[in-house]
């Protein structure tokens, strides 16, 4: 992964020094936060991103109480159910006009990480799939904690179809939508989020990262 300018890690670094330290017991300044586990994780907290739309991405950074209008809460699942991927992308390297939102400049790859690490503040767990076309794939979801009872959701329908079936979620490529994508942009990837959500109280939630390839050579 490329480094980020140096702009960038001044700005991190200013804001971790002013307001990210903790005292620890003795006296000793200890960061609030682990270390980050993922590509996009590290780029989320290298850009700043925290100092608006905070660690957990309930958009409640120590910046946010001054900002109109507010850091977009990335916890929201009303609220990123209607953002789509596109959507995140453009507003990452353009920035949004009318906000504090700036442009970034990242590589589609970079983007694509920090997209997926937002994805998580929704989620319980995560987990990526690969699938090929003309590929049919069942998750079993005993395991999240969903009580039998929960809804799926795909961020991107134009590329996915998915369904329930008891314990299990079943994922299938758009072939058709997907080939025409990957003709279009000369690429031979898209990456989509599936969301599951346990509907009664105290259920768990996951989110899906399902990586779409032609796998025939």
């Amino acid at each position: 992964m490329k480094k980020l300018s140096l702009s960038l890690m001044f700005v991190l670094c200013f804001a971790i020094e002013a307001h990210a330290l903790t005292t620890a017991k003795g006296g000793v300044n200890v960061l609030p936060e682990p270390l980050p586990e993922s590509d996009g994780q590290l780029i989320y907290e290298e850009m700043g991103c925290p100092i608006c739309h905070g660690f957990q991405g309930g958009g409640d950074g120590f910046m946010a109480e001054g900002l109109t209008p507010r850091p977009r809460d990335f916890t929201d699942f009303k609220v990123m159910s209607r953002l789509s991927d596109m959507t995140m992308s453009h507003s990452i390297k353009n920035g949004i006009p009318g906000t504090a939102m700036p442009a970034w400049n990242l590589t589609e790859n970079q983007i694509n990480d920090v997209i997926a690490y937002i994805k998580t503040f929704l989620a319980d767990s995560q987990t990526t799939i690969g699938v090929c076309l003309n590929e049919r794939r069942e998750i079993d979801v005993r395991n999240l904690n969903l009580n039998n009872k929960f809804a799926v959701g795909v961020d991107q329908q134009e590329f996915l179809k998915v369904a329930s079936n008891g314990n299990r979620v079943l994922i299938e490529p758009k072939d058709t939508n997907v080939m025409r994508y990957f003709k279009k942009t000369r690429r031979s990837l898209v990456r989509t989020h599936v969301m599951v959500n346990g509907v009664e109280m105290d259920s768990g939630s996951a989110l899906i990262v399902v990586r779409i390839r032609d796998c025939v050579k």
